[in-house]
């Protein structure tokens, strides 16, 4: 059954503004089955530094728990404190304390440990996170119709839309219309982050809707994105944005061809080499994403 949730969650981890040292943990991952060789010394030095964060930070963090699931850590004595401290935090402060982005991580890492997040137990209460997501997800949503931006940021939506369509529920269509829209004409400068997370949700949904004129609208604005994408690695001699965002900008084209571009998108080493020359100086700084999933689209159920 592990197995089987560590699999389903590999599509999702593409998708997430995280601690940087888990992203890269998790670029390193991605980027073995795409080179055919993996970096182990360095998955090794980071998986043992974010499982020493759980026992040093007094603020669980749901994304080390995806990181942890993911990349397979055998530390199941931190796996089930860092779970139990995550559903505490979801009993008490999603119905009323959290951002949407907060909740649809927090579900993220719930489903890579097998739980289910419609109903998540702990101190006596129950709730279900998909409910108050979609809730949350309405919220920005209307605030992007009256005020023309989100109640949060766009990267949330992008986040949020990401996971309920990946679960299978709530209006994820809807708010990916409003995603693309906003991806082909932005009402500002949109970051690398922003725009990656936006084309997941869009990929995702374009695999799930039968509706032609919505999948022509997602594969456009996708399309778009990725190939701006391309065009700023070969300019910057293989990296889109910095070395914080690339494993994000690079998961859509990297696993997902079919919609994005029809130009290969190769692995630059040289990103691999500046990732292992860097020092992460806090656990809590490795992770923007990638999934390790071989030859398997990430919003495949």
């Amino acid at each position: 059954q592990t197995r089987a949730c560590r699999a389903a969650l590999f599509c999702a981890i593409g998708m997430l503004r995280m601690p940087l040292s888990l992203g890269i943990l998790l670029a390193l991952l991605g980027s073995s089955w795409a080179q055919g060789s993996a970096p182990q010394a360095l998955v090794s030095e980071l998986l043992q530094r974010l499982e020493g964060s759980v026992l040093e930070d007094a603020s669980p963090d749901p994304s080390v728990l995806l990181a942890l699931n993911l990349a397979g850590t055998s530390n199941r004595a931190v796996q089930k404190l860092l779970l139990e401290q995550l559903k505490e935090q979801a009993v008490k402060r999603a119905p009323h304390g959290m951002a949407s982005g907060q909740v649809a991580l927090l579900v993220l890492a719930l489903l890579s440990s097998c739980q289910d997040p419609q109903q998540v137990q702990a101190l006596g209460l129950s709730v279900d996170l998909l409910h108050i997501l979609q809730q949350r997800t309405d919220e920005e949503l209307a605030n992007m119709e009256v005020e023309g931006v989100p109640r949060t940021t766009l990267y949330s939506v992008g986040l949020d839309t990401l996971t309920l369509c990946l679960t299978g529920v709530g209006g994820y269509q809807e708010a990916s219309v409003e995603l693309a829209k906003e991806l082909l004409s932005p009402s500002s400068p949109l970051s690398v982050d922003t725009q990656a997370m936006a084309v997941l949700a869009l990929v995702c949904t374009h695999g799930r809707t039968e509706l032609r004129d919505v999948r022509d609208l997602l594969q456009e604005a996708v399309s778009m994105v990725t190939n701006g994408f391309l065009d700023e690695q070969e300019e910057k001699g293989g990296l889109i944005g910095n070395i914080y965002s690339m494993g994000l900008a690079m998961q859509p084209s990297l696993w997902c061809p079919s919609i994005t571009s029809s130009c290969p998108w190769p692995w630059p080493s040289s990103c691999l080499r500046c990732w292992a020359g860097h020092t992460w100086m806090q656990p809590a700084w490795i992770v923007p994403p990638a999934p390790a999933h071989p030859g398997a689209c990430w919003m495949h159920p």
